[in-house]
């Protein structure tokens, strides 16, 4: 979005890697916890109750074959033996060992919790790391090293967990230190079985089970930056993370000034953040795209280049025709027969209709949410006349292209502005990316959100659910230049898409690679 993260880690990809390195099929995937350094699955999650609704109470396994094989060389070196004596003898490791185990019951009491008794009380799912044993009678290790390196990677953070751990009733122990257990986990590892770093492959085996890509895109916008991995196979995209966060990256921005320093810091922060989501995830290829805030400054080039450097990515500043097609690449893989799309960003709004076989006839018109907002807004609540000077240039800008793209066949929108009227629309309570993806959102309704959120403050606005706070500020202009076009180019309504210029861009990352390796190097030179 375009709002909260939409995520599921688990890709086709990591479904033919899972089944290469197991030789069957995974029963009941529900994560992945820690992957190799080339981004391949090492360790899996696995429901606490299997379809059909047997307990299962094992929760992580190890798939790595590198790492299955140290551990049971290890084993056969005495390490089981070795490991039952230090967890009789050293309360350090059994209170490293408690803090995993808590961990570990909590995660699966989520994920187990379906509101029957059946489910809740089965004591399987009670049961420790190792089953109901404890770890003084381990019989292998394998479980436990599957659950210190999802410690490790960090699998078990706090947002995974539905209560506070307890030590029994009445008695709530505090979450343990993340960044300390996840130092003593590594610890751990270490006295029983090789340093991890070098238990794992260097050739990259596992590759050989991955048919699709796994590519990465990060939109550096002029309201937000923007974070999608997907797998890519016979030019088919299958979404595993999409998540956005507001970074304001134009704001104050004129064109030909230069960006400021607040906007510059929030917006490396999180690209910084979101390149190393995406290799978290296993992304061959990652790409780095600056729009318009970027294209205006004059740094914003410097800038763009400057942050795939710094985070070894490839990165370029589309031109607005560039972010055009993209974004009907993306948009349009949903959406069956001819289509006008319309992208209404921060600084720019392009609209887009296909031609066939690829080709588009786009234009990128100088006009959007911040960019209006800026020039026209400056009371809170706005003015009528500010919010009529909105319409009216909108209006202009819109008629001037009506003859290219007016009375299309139908009228498809894209992007954080659009998305977020959709889901006040729908009255969602929370934002929902798979309902409303291909949602109809009429003229009318647009006029009535327009109406209210120009009457409405910017802190009024932010407690509106479905509007991130940074958004809040630019969303009234936002809706008025929605309202417009849709009036302006004779549409009563448009399909909402969640496929958008991220879309495009995992889509078509080599070819954008190959054009901007030259001013990449200039850049750096």
């Amino acid at each position: 979005m375009t709002g909260e993260a939409r995520t599921k880690i688990v890709g086709p990809r990591d479904q033919t890697v899972i089944e290469g390195q197991l030789g069957r099929s995974p029963h009941d995937l529900t994560g992945i916890a820690s992957r190799c350094p080339f981004g391949h699955p090492a360790v899996i999650e696995t429901a606490p109750v299997l379809t059909g609704g047997a307990p299962n109470p094992t929760l992580l396994y190890l798939t790595c074959p590198a790492l299955t094989a140290v551990v049971s060389r290890a084993e056969a070196a005495g390490a089981v033996r070795m490991f039952r004596a230090s967890c009789r003898d050293d309360e350090h490791l059994r209170g490293v060992l408690r803090d995993i185990t808590r961990l570990y019951q909590e995660r699966r009491a989520v994920l187990a919790h379906d509101g029957t008794e059946t489910v809740r009380l089965d004591p399987r799912l009670d049961a420790g790391i190792g089953g109901p044993e404890g770890p003084e009678t381990a019989s292998c290790l394998h479980a436990y090293a599957a659950a210190f390196l999802a410690v490790t990677s960090g699998w078990f953070a706090p947002g995974r967990l539905a209560r506070p751990l307890s030590d029994g009733p009445g008695i709530v122990a505090p979450n343990p230190d993340e960044e300390s257990l996840s130092v003593r986990a590594g610890q751990a590892w270490t006295r029983f079985l090789p340093p991890v770093e070098k238990a794992w492959c260097g050739d990259n085996r596992c590759a050989r089970w991955g048919a699709a890509q796994r590519r990465a895109a990060i939109d550096v916008g002029t309201i937000s930056v923007r974070l999608l991995v997907a797998d890519v196979a016979a030019g088919r995209l299958e979404p595993l993370v999409r998540v956005a966060e507001v970074t304001r990256l134009g704001e104050d921005l004129r064109p030909g000034g230069r960006l400021t320093e607040a906007a510059r810091r929030r917006t490396a922060e999180t690209v910084a953040r979101y390149v190393k989501e995406a290799r978290r995830h296993g992304a061959d290829q990652i790409v780095l795209a600056g729009t318009s805030a970027a294209r205006e400054a004059a740094d914003g080039e410097g800038f763009i280049l400057s942050l795939g450097h710094e985070n070894g990515v490839t990165a370029v500043v589309l031109s607005g025709v560039a972010e055009a097609e993209l974004a009907y690449a993306g948009a349009s893989l949903d959406i069956e027969g001819d289509a006008i799309v319309i992208d209404v960003g921060g600084g720019s709004t392009e609209v887009i209709r296909g031609l066939g076989n690829g080709a588009v006839d786009a234009v990128s018109l100088e006009l959007g949410a911040s960019r209006a907002t800026e020039c026209r807004i400056s009371t809170d609540p706005p003015t009528f006349a500010e919010v009529a000077s909105i319409c009216e240039e909108a209006g202009r800008a819109f008629l001037g292209v009506r003859h290219r793209f007016g009375a299309g066949p139908r009228l498809v929108g894209v992007a954080g502005t659009i998305t977020t009227l959709a889901c006040l629309d729908a009255d969602l309570e929370k934002y929902d990316a798979d309902a409303l993806h291909l949602r109809s959102l009429s003229v009318a309704s647009v006029r009535k959100l327009a109406a209210r959120l120009s009457a409405m403050t910017t802190e009024e606005r932010a407690a509106l659910r479905c509007v991130q706070a940074g958004r809040a500020p630019v969303i009234v202009a936002g809706a008025i230049i929605v309202q417009a076009a849709m009036e302006t180019l004779g549409y009563d309504e448009l399909t909402v898409s969640e496929r958008d210029l991220l879309d495009g861009l995992v889509l078509r990352g080599t070819a954008l690679t190959e054009s901007s390796a030259a001013a990449s190097e200039r850049a750096n030179v």
